[in-house]
């Protein structure tokens, strides 16, 4: 996340959403860069191509966009889609790709993919294990817009995520929900994954510290 990216966020929120949002958002950003901790779930999604979902969120006019390079994510800011300053080009060119929710050219929703452990760090800066060598995917950073909350979004972007990974060659997406996210863990319960671990994360100005508990497999 560069200096820069992060200023053009702070000045859409400013302009876009009010004050109040950019003190919020911005002081929680702070906070998370000084001082973080927090329990997480670490899944697993075995892909097979016999798998077949139809979920549709509670959304009219729903347009999907899969952007894969910074020049395509360039081509759809010029033609009027709202991003929201949302910072795109850095995982872009780590080699992350987006699942956009759109409705009417803005942005309801976001879930990246990562095919290697730099497009990782970009999407999910928890250090557990994903073996890309042995064709296993991470997903995550998954964002929804307030105001399109509740609407299904989340579960209908990876009805489009696991059929992408499974053309790309990929046979296990792993990612991790905090414990205590609820609602993200009902929506990912609808493809049946399994929590194959906890890993707990601590972290004070640079310094890190995470370590994982395995589980016994748990389907949820």
């Amino acid at each position: 996340m560069t200096v820069n990216g992060i200023l053009k966020r702070g000045i859409y929120l400013l302009q876009k959403e009010g004050i109040w949002t950019f003190l919020s958002q911005g002081f929680s950003f702070l906070g998370r860069f000084f001082y973080s901790r927090g329990s997480y779930y670490i899944y697993e999604k075995p892909l097979t191509k016999d798998e077949k979902y139809s979920l549709q969120p509670k959304l009219q006019k729903v347009e999907l966009k899969i952007i894969s390079t910074p020049e395509e994510f360039e081509q759809l800011a010029a033609n009027g889609y709202d991003f929201k300053m949302m910072l795109f080009k850095d995982k872009l060119k780590k080699g992350a790709v987006a699942f956009c929710a759109l409705a009417n050219k803005e942005l309801a929703h976001v879930t990246w993919a990562a095919f290697n452990e730099e497009a990782k760090n970009e999407v999910d800066y928890l250090p557990f294990k994903v073996a890309f060598q042995n064709k296993e995917a991470c997903s995550g950073a998954s964002f929804t817009d307030p105001k399109f909350r509740g609407k299904g979004l989340l579960s209908y972007i990876y009805t489009y995520i696991f059929p992408y990974l499974i053309q790309r060659g990929v046979v296990k997406d792993k990612f991790t929900i905090e414990v205590n996210n609820i609602s993200s863990q009902k929506a990912h319960a609808k493809f049946n994954p399994t929590i194959i671990g906890k890993g707990h994360y601590l972290k004070i100005l640079w310094w890190e510290f995470w370590k994982e508990e395995p589980l016994k497999e748990l389907k949820i």
